[in-house]
């Protein structure tokens, strides 16, 4: 299984809302997948942080450095080529990172 499919399947596993994966590799020189998700509550937050490191240690994958463990609204995944972000959905609304995102291919429009 590649990284992005174990990612992706985790946060599903977990029942995170919305996720959303960008494909910018011919766009970004530092990585190629930018995934957006919502958690219901800050449990489902914390718990992403530790499912996906987890999910990447079992695998024999890099451990991702991870920005905002400690936020109930907002944690950065960094996984070297992939970027996952995890908001409470109040937090998504305010930041809107669909709307930068807006013109790059969704993964489901490059398969």
């Amino acid at each position: 299984m590649d990284k992005l499919t174990l990612i992706k399947d985790t946060l599903e596993d977990l029942q995170l809302e919305d996720i959303i994966i960008y494909d910018v590799k011919d766009q970004n020189p530092f990585f190629d997948y930018f995934i957006i998700s919502s958690a219901k509550n800050p449990r489902q937050l914390r718990a992403a942080i530790m499912r996906v490191k987890n999910a990447l240690d079992e695998a024999n994958l890099p451990s991702p450095s991870i920005e905002g463990k400690d936020s109930d609204s907002w944690v950065l995944i960094d996984a070297s080529d992939i970027i996952v972000n995890v908001f409470s959905k109040e937090e998504r609304e305010y930041y809107n990172l669909e709307k930068m995102w807006h013109d790059v291919p969704r993964l489901e429009e490059t398969e």
